[in-house]
Protein backbone atom coordinates (compact mmCIF):
# COMPACT_ATOMS: atom_id res chain seq x y z
CA UNK A 1 0.00 0.00 0.00
CA UNK A 2 1.36 3.14 -0.72
CA UNK A 3 0.78 6.38 0.97
CA UNK A 4 1.04 9.62 -1.70
CA UNK A 5 1.21 13.07 -0.47
CA UNK A 6 0.53 16.05 -3.50
CA UNK A 7 0.37 19.82 -2.54
CA UNK A 8 -0.97 21.64 -4.40
CA UNK A 9 -3.41 24.97 -5.05
CA UNK A 10 -5.79 22.88 -7.51
CA UNK A 11 -4.09 23.92 -10.64
CA UNK A 12 -4.17 22.55 -14.24
CA UNK A 13 -1.06 20.30 -13.51
CA UNK A 14 -2.97 18.60 -10.20
CA UNK A 15 -4.75 16.12 -12.26
CA UNK A 16 -1.53 15.04 -13.99
CA UNK A 17 -0.10 14.69 -10.55
CA UNK A 18 -2.49 12.45 -9.85
CA UNK A 19 -2.93 10.45 -12.71
CA UNK A 20 1.19 9.91 -11.67
CA UNK A 21 0.40 8.90 -8.65
CA UNK A 22 -2.46 6.36 -9.51
CA UNK A 23 0.01 5.11 -12.74
CA UNK A 24 3.24 4.79 -10.39
CA UNK A 25 1.46 3.25 -7.06
CA UNK A 26 0.53 0.47 -9.58
CA UNK A 27 -1.65 -1.50 -7.10
CA UNK A 28 -3.60 0.03 -3.84
CA UNK A 29 -2.72 3.13 -3.06
CA UNK A 30 -4.06 6.30 -0.52
CA UNK A 31 -3.54 9.56 -2.10
CA UNK A 32 -4.14 12.88 -0.18
CA UNK A 33 -4.37 16.23 -2.20
CA UNK A 34 -3.01 18.88 0.69
CA UNK A 35 -4.36 22.55 0.33
CA UNK A 36 -2.85 24.93 2.24
CA UNK A 37 -4.26 27.96 3.33
CA UNK A 38 -2.76 31.08 4.96
CA UNK A 39 -4.33 31.63 8.82
CA UNK A 40 -7.00 34.19 8.23
CA UNK A 41 -6.60 37.60 10.60
CA UNK A 42 -9.61 37.55 12.83
CA UNK A 43 -10.54 39.60 15.71
CA UNK A 44 -13.04 36.65 17.49
CA UNK A 45 -13.29 33.50 16.72
CA UNK A 46 -16.84 33.53 15.50
CA UNK A 47 -15.13 36.11 12.73
CA UNK A 48 -11.83 33.13 12.07
CA UNK A 49 -14.80 30.71 11.82
CA UNK A 50 -16.78 32.11 8.93
CA UNK A 51 -12.61 33.42 7.21
CA UNK A 52 -11.46 30.44 7.68
CA UNK A 53 -13.57 28.37 5.28
CA UNK A 54 -11.41 27.57 2.34
CA UNK A 55 -12.48 29.32 -1.11
CA UNK A 56 -12.16 27.59 -4.25
CA UNK A 57 -13.09 29.09 -7.94
CA UNK A 58 -14.99 27.32 -10.05
CA UNK A 59 -11.93 26.05 -12.19
CA UNK A 60 -10.26 24.69 -8.89
CA UNK A 61 -13.65 22.80 -8.12
CA UNK A 62 -13.79 21.44 -11.46
CA UNK A 63 -10.27 20.10 -11.05
CA UNK A 64 -10.62 18.49 -7.92
CA UNK A 65 -13.71 16.46 -9.81
CA UNK A 66 -11.85 15.29 -12.13
CA UNK A 67 -9.39 13.97 -9.87
CA UNK A 68 -12.07 12.15 -7.91
CA UNK A 69 -13.01 10.59 -11.34
CA UNK A 70 -9.82 9.48 -12.01
CA UNK A 71 -9.14 8.12 -9.19
CA UNK A 72 -12.78 6.09 -9.36
CA UNK A 73 -10.90 4.16 -12.28
CA UNK A 74 -8.71 2.40 -9.87
CA UNK A 75 -11.14 0.34 -7.60
CA UNK A 76 -8.09 -0.40 -4.88
CA UNK A 77 -6.92 3.49 -4.72
CA UNK A 78 -8.42 5.91 -2.48
CA UNK A 79 -8.25 10.20 -2.97
CA UNK A 80 -8.59 12.65 0.07
CA UNK A 81 -8.41 16.44 0.03
CA UNK A 82 -6.89 17.37 3.36
CA UNK A 83 -7.25 21.53 3.84
CA UNK A 84 -4.39 23.03 5.81
CA UNK A 85 -4.74 26.24 7.62
CA UNK A 86 -1.25 27.20 8.25
CA UNK A 87 1.75 25.33 8.43
CA UNK A 88 4.64 24.38 10.58
CA UNK A 89 7.65 21.60 10.84
CA UNK A 90 5.87 20.39 13.72
CA UNK A 91 2.12 20.10 12.28
CA UNK A 92 3.36 18.74 9.24
CA UNK A 93 5.83 16.34 10.97
CA UNK A 94 2.56 14.91 12.79
CA UNK A 95 0.48 14.81 9.37
CA UNK A 96 2.83 12.94 7.31
CA UNK A 97 3.32 10.48 10.10
CA UNK A 98 -0.57 10.18 10.50
CA UNK A 99 -0.97 9.76 6.76
CA UNK A 100 1.96 7.13 6.60
CA UNK A 101 3.31 9.09 3.80
CA UNK A 102 6.14 6.92 2.21
CA UNK A 103 6.24 9.13 -1.38
CA UNK A 104 5.37 12.99 -1.98
CA UNK A 105 4.82 14.35 -5.81
CA UNK A 106 5.21 18.20 -6.38
CA UNK A 107 3.03 19.85 -9.34
CA UNK A 108 5.24 22.48 -11.49
CA UNK A 109 2.40 24.60 -10.03
CA UNK A 110 3.14 24.18 -6.74
CA UNK A 111 6.56 25.36 -7.10
CA UNK A 112 5.88 28.88 -8.89
CA UNK A 113 3.17 29.71 -6.52
CA UNK A 114 4.36 32.74 -5.04
CA UNK A 115 2.70 33.54 -1.89
CA UNK A 116 5.45 32.83 0.98
CA UNK A 117 3.60 30.22 2.89
CA UNK A 118 3.65 27.81 -0.17
CA UNK A 119 7.68 28.48 -0.34
CA UNK A 120 7.51 27.28 3.30
CA UNK A 121 5.81 23.98 3.11
CA UNK A 122 7.80 23.26 -0.20
CA UNK A 123 11.30 23.97 2.68
CA UNK A 124 9.58 21.55 4.88
CA UNK A 125 8.71 18.72 3.20
CA UNK A 126 12.06 18.60 1.57
CA UNK A 127 13.85 18.35 4.98
CA UNK A 128 11.32 15.45 5.59
CA UNK A 129 13.17 12.11 4.77
CA UNK A 130 10.37 11.37 1.93
CA UNK A 131 11.07 10.71 -1.53
CA UNK A 132 9.70 13.26 -3.61
CA UNK A 133 8.72 13.68 -7.17
CA UNK A 134 9.17 17.20 -9.13
CA UNK A 135 6.93 17.17 -12.28
CA UNK A 136 7.29 19.09 -15.08
CA UNK A 137 4.35 21.40 -16.99
CA UNK A 138 4.50 18.29 -19.52
CA UNK A 139 0.83 16.46 -19.09
CA UNK A 140 2.03 13.31 -20.93
CA UNK A 141 2.00 10.01 -19.45
CA UNK A 142 5.30 9.33 -18.06
CA UNK A 143 7.51 5.93 -18.19
CA UNK A 144 10.56 6.40 -15.78
CA UNK A 145 13.41 3.75 -17.48
CA UNK A 146 16.28 5.53 -17.83
CA UNK A 147 17.84 7.95 -15.05
CA UNK A 148 20.59 10.43 -14.69
CA UNK A 149 22.00 10.71 -11.97
CA UNK A 150 22.86 14.53 -10.48
CA UNK A 151 25.53 13.91 -7.87
CA UNK A 152 26.03 17.24 -5.87
CA UNK A 153 29.61 17.70 -4.23
CA UNK A 154 28.06 16.86 -0.63
CA UNK A 155 26.68 13.92 -1.73
CA UNK A 156 27.46 10.91 -0.18
CA UNK A 157 25.45 8.18 -1.54
CA UNK A 158 27.50 6.36 -4.53
CA UNK A 159 25.57 4.85 -7.45
CA UNK A 160 24.90 1.24 -6.28
CA UNK A 161 23.45 2.26 -2.91
CA UNK A 162 21.24 5.34 -4.90
CA UNK A 163 19.99 2.21 -7.34
CA UNK A 164 19.48 0.13 -4.72
CA UNK A 165 16.83 3.14 -3.24
CA UNK A 166 15.34 4.17 -6.20
CA UNK A 167 14.58 0.14 -7.06
CA UNK A 168 12.39 0.52 -3.54
CA UNK A 169 10.16 2.44 -5.68
CA UNK A 170 10.69 2.54 -9.20
CA UNK A 171 11.46 0.07 -12.08
CA UNK A 172 14.03 1.96 -13.71
CA UNK A 173 17.98 2.03 -13.97
CA UNK A 174 20.68 4.97 -13.85
CA UNK A 175 22.31 5.01 -16.77
CA UNK A 176 24.23 7.57 -16.58
CA UNK A 177 25.94 9.94 -14.29
CA UNK A 178 27.33 13.91 -13.67
CA UNK A 179 29.10 15.55 -10.81
CA UNK A 180 27.77 19.05 -9.99
CA UNK A 181 29.51 21.45 -8.30
CA UNK A 182 27.99 24.24 -5.91
CA UNK A 183 24.61 25.73 -7.81
CA UNK A 184 23.63 24.00 -10.86
CA UNK A 185 26.29 24.52 -13.75
CA UNK A 186 24.98 26.46 -16.82
CA UNK A 187 27.80 25.58 -18.38
CA UNK A 188 27.26 21.80 -18.56
CA UNK A 189 23.87 22.01 -19.95
CA UNK A 190 24.51 21.13 -23.37
CA UNK A 191 26.11 18.14 -22.68
CA UNK A 192 23.56 17.15 -19.92
CA UNK A 193 21.44 17.75 -22.87
CA UNK A 194 23.19 15.88 -25.11
CA UNK A 195 23.58 12.62 -22.41
CA UNK A 196 19.58 12.56 -21.99
CA UNK A 197 19.06 12.39 -25.85
CA UNK A 198 21.89 9.53 -26.38
CA UNK A 199 20.83 7.31 -23.40
CA UNK A 200 16.77 8.01 -23.98
CA UNK A 201 16.26 9.45 -20.38
CA UNK A 202 13.00 10.17 -19.12
CA UNK A 203 13.99 11.25 -15.06
CA UNK A 204 16.35 13.17 -13.02
CA UNK A 205 17.87 11.80 -9.69
CA UNK A 206 19.43 13.66 -6.87
CA UNK A 207 20.01 13.66 -3.34
CA UNK A 208 19.24 16.10 -0.65
CA UNK A 209 20.29 16.82 2.85
CA UNK A 210 18.02 18.46 5.67
CA UNK A 211 18.62 22.50 5.47
CA UNK A 212 17.70 25.49 7.03
CA UNK A 213 14.69 27.08 6.49
CA UNK A 214 13.84 30.25 5.66
CA UNK A 215 10.93 32.17 4.35
CA UNK A 216 11.89 33.81 1.41
CA UNK A 217 11.06 32.86 -2.13
CA UNK A 218 13.85 30.66 -4.09
CA UNK A 219 15.49 32.75 -6.63
CA UNK A 220 17.92 29.75 -8.24
CA UNK A 221 16.35 27.47 -10.63
CA UNK A 222 15.23 23.49 -10.46
CA UNK A 223 16.83 21.17 -12.54
CA UNK A 224 14.25 20.04 -14.22
CA UNK A 225 12.95 23.82 -15.58
CA UNK A 226 16.07 23.36 -17.18
CA UNK A 227 16.63 19.89 -18.69
CA UNK A 228 12.55 19.76 -18.88
CA UNK A 229 12.51 16.27 -17.18
CA UNK A 230 11.11 15.05 -13.87
CA UNK A 231 13.32 15.20 -10.79
CA UNK A 232 13.22 12.42 -8.54
CA UNK A 233 14.93 13.90 -5.06
CA UNK A 234 16.03 11.28 -2.68
CA UNK A 235 16.98 12.18 1.32
CA UNK A 236 20.44 11.13 2.11
CA UNK A 237 20.60 10.57 5.73
CA UNK A 238 23.75 12.23 7.46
Amino acid sequence: MKNILIPTTLQHDTLFAVKTALKQANSNCNITIMYVCDVADAESASLFLRSARPSKTDLQAKILEACHSEANNYPHCTLELHNRYGISAPLLKNLLQHLNTDFIIVPASYRQERDSIHHYCLNLLANSKISMLHLTEAGEELEFNKALYLEHSSAQLDIPQLQELVGNSFNLRIVSHASLTGNYPEQLEQQLSDAITKNNIDLLIETRKAEKIRMKKRKEAYVNETLGLPVLSIFEEV
